[in-house]
């Protein structure tokens, strides 16, 4: 790991968050099907210190997984053996766009499609399924964005409009695929304080955990508790936390206070800190409208 080769403050942010996307641990585990083994990013290696990580072009309009994808688009013009060829490269089929390609990278003399995805799901029910697996936005589950990744994503390369595609741009009709997914796991949280995590097979062993409750399981806790929290925006939702300032550091009822004013509808991203302001953990408090969406789609509460 490379340190912040900046005294600014968002520049060391953007810098953390570029190497949090290419170090941290994948959160799928299927080699075979494409996804990358943990060595795979462990063995990656910067020919220098990328100086000038891209910053959003619009922060109020802000998308995290835009920011991801443009964060590894700088990662791959400094990482050494690998070229950046393409990036958001739209396959045409004959009536209609089929998608497109995240990345091509060029890989000594092999021509690689790199899937991008950044993910993060809560475990409610029985969670070695990959159907118990929600996002913050609940219509998001890990089993249907296996089934979109595995039966579409990252089979454009052998579509025929993809050949094609990749033949007359780079002189190659074939592309060896990989799905670059990272993210986290929020676990309920008495499983995470008690350290029983259950998973499903195709999740890394050693994935980004967190935890999530309730709002009321939140208020029941925490309330009147030593426990200082801060709200995280998407912006701060990739690496973690540095000192956080005394000021941000909310009790309970404050943060809950602070979480409130958003226009967020299902869940809220914290971090819990610990005397000197650095992140101990990071989890989710849901409201009942989350739970509601669930509920809906016939799973297990």
């Amino acid at each position: 790991m490379i340190n912040p080769s900046t005294d600014d403050p968002g520049d060391q942010q953007r810098q953390r968050d570029g190497f949090w996307c290419v170090y941290s641990p994948p959160l799928i585990q299927l080699p075979e099907r494409g996804f990358p083994s943990k060595h795979f990013f462990a063995e990656l290696a910067f020919e220098s210190a990328p100086h000038t990580w891209p910053a959003p072009t619009d922060w109020q309009r802000f998308r995290l997984g835009i920011q991801f994808e443009r964060l590894w688009q700088c990662a791959l013009t400094h990482l050494k053996g690998y070229e950046l060829l393409a990036s958001n490269l739209q396959v045409q089929g004959p009536a209609a766009t089929l998608g497109e390609f995240d990345l091509i990278v060029g890989h000594g003399t092999t021509l690689e499609h790199w899937e991008l995805a950044i993910k993060f799901y809560l475990g409610i029910g029985d969670t070695t399924q990959t159907n118990a697996w929600f996002g913050p936005n609940p219509t998001d589950r890990l089993d249907l964005k296996l089934q979109r990744l595995l039966s579409h994503q990252m089979t454009l390369a052998t579509t025929l409009a993809g050949q094609n595609l990749l033949k007359s741009r780079f002189g190659a009709s074939n592309a060896k695929v990989k799905g670059i997914v990272k993210g986290r796991l929020f676990h309920p949280y008495s499983a995470w304080l008690d350290q029983q995590w259950q998973y499903p097979e195709t999740i890394t062993a050693d994935h980004l955990r967190g935890w999530w409750l309730t709002v009321d399981d939140f208020i029941s806790r925490f309330t009147n508790g030593s426990q200082r929290f801060r709200p995280l925006t998407k912006r701060d939702w990739l690496s973690e936390l540095q000192a956080v300032p005394v000021d941000e550091r909310l009790p309970a009822d404050r943060c809950l206070a602070a979480l409130s004013s958003s226009r967020e509808h299902y869940a809220h991203h914290v971090a819990m800190l610990d005397d000197n302001g650095l992140e101990t953990s990071r989890g989710f408090v849901v409201m009942a409208p989350w739970l509601e969406v669930i509920q809906a789609q016939d799973q297990t509460v």
